[in-house]
């Protein structure tokens, strides 16, 4: 497949396991003419170097990308750090800008965007979760700069459409990716779903509503370091006995389902209309599962 694809995230939507199985798949994707860089060694020779503002070293060029037809690029820090994805200015507000950065760098022309949307309810709440393991503590509606009531994918959808005029966009929901996993990398590549070995690791069991509220408590008296909110989470796991953390009532919920219902309805128009570009990817009908290996954060 000639035409590259910039794969932008966002976080929190099964992107750990599917660039694991990118990496058990390299031999397929060579073999296909694709060209794949795992995420670590992406990060420092370009995510870091190239929107970083304190990186001391210069982004690799374009060239030590493997040379291939199709280039894969796969990285949801594109579009954000974690922590910098809620904003007063809404979600992601400088993804369009740094996913251009970042193409106009290795010489992607016209890619194809590939783009993991969830729901909210279950998004921001594990997006915080992942954010206390690296940044100082604070409460979660402190991290929550942007009101519930506003919350949409579809003003980031479609900043990177106008900063990707001739990208056609493919767009995939987390909560439609367990035991679907292969179809969706078969979607953006162009390869066999068989032709993926799929990550077989296990997911550590996410932030329970306990840990969170033990975090938060101590953090009233005594500073709660990133390390210190790694272990409280670990001593206090996510589990049959600990419900996952959930900071939203029952009105907020209603209104993320609603959200969620809407925005969907717009996408699958859009989806539809002739020469759009945009794609939905949807579960082989009965397949979707949650397999109990993977357990789910936060």
């Amino acid at each position: 497949m000639p035409q590259d694809i910039l794969w932008l995230g966002v976080h929190k939507t099964g992107t750990t396991f599917l660039q694991k199985s990118l990496d058990r798949s390299q031999q397929a994707l060579q073999a296909a003419g694709i060209g794949w860089t795992g995420l670590e060694s992406f990060r420092a020779a370009w995510t870091r170097p190239l929107l970083h503002a304190d990186h001391d070293v210069a982004p690799a060029p374009a060239e030590t990308f493997p040379d291939c037809a199709c280039r894969l690029v796969f990285d949801e820090n594109i579009l954000a750090l974690v922590q910098d994805a809620v904003t007063p200015a809404g979600l992601y507000p400088q993804g369009a800008d740094r996913a251009q950065i970042v193409a106009r760098h290795l010489g992607l022309r016209a890619p194809r965007l590939v783009l993991g949307l969830r729901g909210f309810a279950g998004y921001l709440p594990s997006l915080y979760c992942e954010m206390l393991k690296s940044t100082p503590f604070r409460p979660f509606r402190s991290f929550l700069r942007w009101p519930p009531e506003a919350m949409s994918w579809l003003p980031l959808i479609d900043r990177l459409r106008a900063a990707f005029p001739d990208s056609p966009m493919l767009l995939y929901r987390a909560e439609d990716l367990p035991g679907n996993e292969a179809r969706l990398l078969a979607a953006v590549t162009g390869l066999a779903p068989d032709a993926f070995t799929l990550h077989e690791g296990t997911e550590r069991p996410g932030f329970s509503q306990a840990a969170i509220d033990a975090i938060t408590a101590r953090a009233e008296t005594a500073p709660m370091t990133p390390e210190a909110v790694k272990a409280m989470a670990a001593a206090l796991p996510r589990g049959l006995d600990r419900p996952g953390f959930d900071p939203w009532d029952a009105r907020e919920h209603a209104l993320f389902r609603a959200i969620e219902a809407r925005d969907l309805a717009v996408l699958r128009r859009r989806a539809e209309a002739p020469g759009t570009g945009l794609r939905l990817f949807t579960p082989e009908p009965g397949l979707s599962r949650a397999p109990p290996a993977r357990l789910r954060s936060p």
